[in-house]
């Protein structure tokens, strides 16, 4: 009869469990020592190890050389333990054996001592499965156990185990096992095996078994069945329904270079193929986080499962594009997650999807929006500043400042010219050059003469200039316009009200009065009540 992969190859000490270092130790230091506790919880995803350190741990507890934390695996207890077949040895499945009758029965033959070696040892699998009665019915006896009986405990759900439970028990997580070491165990697995599976492929079945060894070995079973102890990488992802690694570096590859009509193509034919597009998108999530930590740093290629040769393309790929935007692209990408899976028609909404990453506007840093914009800043000013003093260096050929610019012409000679025309002229020279506050304010006043190089301006009652540095900026545009030699003298009007005698008291406002100032200073129309004329 055939066994199957994970039976046949299933550890029998703790130097070949894989993985699972930090556990392994500490239970042979325990043996060595002689520190072994009455209970031990085992926690962790399944196919990570936690049964078969179970058994190893009694079997190291009633080896006829023991207890040792080697296990000799030769003796009669060893063998016993190796096939189920150990009196001294009980496993009990919690999900099959979970009321409180099978605990009383339990706690009943744990009273005789161990028929042949040195610990009774149960293994109690699945223990989250108990019921509320059974586990306070188990509760004295793991608290309080006769010296010969050790329980051992194992779960994928602790959470869901009684404080009370945990509080009397050693607790020990097993972790996922790394993709790395399920190929690495898988290589020597098929060399002894004499099967012909490249390392790529193995990869993929190792990184498919998301840190289960079992499942590992599993699905290397399936892919022998299948194809035939000589398989390559494109046909063990159609085997095990994944994409292959190369649709997926160029999924990613026309996102960043934005080639939409190259990811209908690929769609197109992953759909004709017979592929699943809700995988295919689920892998290029996972593909798409892969660029992002190839576009953080070089150390992150521990943290990216994938062949050398798909690491240094995910790195050519992600060093023209800003990590701001390739993690945008994931984002968009993980909120596309949940519309997918529901979608009626996954290839429209796989197809929207991915146009949507492809138009996607790159986001810019804000280190470099600061960058670009005093560099904006800085070119304008030196605009500004050139177009303001190119007309002084000109004045030595004696021509005006506005033959160089698109300003109309200022007549030779200013004293006998009409003062209307050039001052309607210099304000549209201030609007083209400055545009601004004094544009606004120069708008409102009045040019009186030009007398002795000077223009002579009479101002509103509000004038205001915004400093000495806005003042001097107002006489180099008259310089620039009307030359050199020219300056502006601005006129202010008297703000001081007339002299009131003190004698003389304010003369009240009649309503018609009031109402006038009002429409003068407010605008619209006064609104007379229905019915009535209101007096003044």
């Amino acid at each position: 009869m055939y066994q199957v992969l994970a039976r046949k190859w299933r550890p029998q000490s703790f130097e070949e469990v894989v993985g699972q270092e930090p556990v392994t130790v500490t239970l042979q230091n325990a043996i060595a020592q002689g520190r072994v506790a009455h209970a031990f919880l085992f926690s962790g995803s399944r196919g990570v190890g936690k049964t078969s350190v179970a058994r190893i741990f009694a079997k190291a507890l009633n080896c006829e050389h023991g207890p040792t934390p080697h296990p000799c695996n030769e003796c009669q207890a060893c063998r016993e333990i190796t096939s189920g077949a150990s009196l001294d040895v009980l496993e009990i499945d919690g999900a099959s054996n979970r009321g409180i009758d099978e605990v009383r029965d339990l706690r009943e033959k744990i009273k005789y001592v161990p028929v042949q070696g040195h610990y009774k040892v149960y293994i109690i699998d699945e223990v989250h499965m108990l019921t509320k009665e059974a586990f306070n019915a188990l509760l004295k006896t793991l608290e309080e156990p006769p010296p010969h009986a050790i329980f051992i405990m194992a779960t994928t759900e602790p959470h869901k185990v009684p404080v009370t439970i945990l509080s009397r028990c050693q607790r020990y997580d097993f972790r996922r096992i790394p993709a790395s070491l399920i190929q690495e165990h898988l290589e020597k697995l098929v060399k002894q095996e004499g099967w012909n599976i490249d390392a790529e492929g193995l990869a993929l079945v190792a990184r498919e078994a998301e840190g289960s060894l079992r499942d590992a070995q599993g699905f290397l079973d399936q892919v022998v069945t299948f194809g035939g102890e000589a398989v390559g990488a494109p046909e063990i992802a159609r085997i095990l329904g994944v994409t292959e690694r190369g649709a997926l570096l160029t999924a990613v590859k026309a996102i960043v270079e934005r080639q939409g009509q190259a990811l209908l193509t690929l769609v197109d034919d992953l759909y004709n193929q017979g592929h699943d597009l809700k995988r295919f998108y689920l892998d290029l999530l996972s593909y798409a986080r892969h660029l992002l930590l190839a576009g953080l740093h070089p150390e992150a290629r521990a943290l990216a499962p994938v062949a050398d040769s798909e690491w240094e393309d995910l790195t050519g790929l992600a060093r023209g594009v800003p990590a701001v935007h390739l993690h945008n692209l994931l984002s968009v990408l993980l909120q596309g997650e949940e519309e997918l899976r529901r979608a009626p028609q996954p290839r429209l909404v796989l197809e929207v999807l991915l146009l949507k990453l492809v138009h996607l506007e790159p986001l810019i840093p804000l280190e470099d929006w600061v960058k670009r914009l005093e560099d904006l800043e800085r070119r304008l000013g030196s605009r500004q500043t050139s177009g303001l003093s190119r007309p002084g260096a000109e004045a030595a050929s004696a021509q005006p400042v506005a033959a160089a610019t698109d300003a109309p012409q200022p007549p030779k000679t200013f004293d006998e010219a009409d003062p209307d025309s050039a001052w309607r002229d210099f304000l549209d020279f201030v609007k083209r050059e400055e545009n601004g506050p004094l544009s606004a304010k120069l708008a409102q006043c009045k040019l009186t003469k030009i007398a002795d190089h000077c223009l002579h301006v009479k101002t509103g009652r509000t004038w205001t200039l915004g400093g000495a540095q806005q003042e001097a900026q107002l006489q180099k545009l008259v310089q620039a316009f009307f030359g050199p030699q020219y300056s502006l003298k601005v006129e202010l009007p008297d703000r001081k009200a007339p002299p009131r005698s003190k004698a003389e008291a304010p003369k009240p406002l009649a309503m018609a009065e009031l109402k006038q100032q009002a429409l003068e200073i407010l605008g619209g129309r006064w609104l007379e009540s229905q019915g009535k004329e209101e007096s003044e």
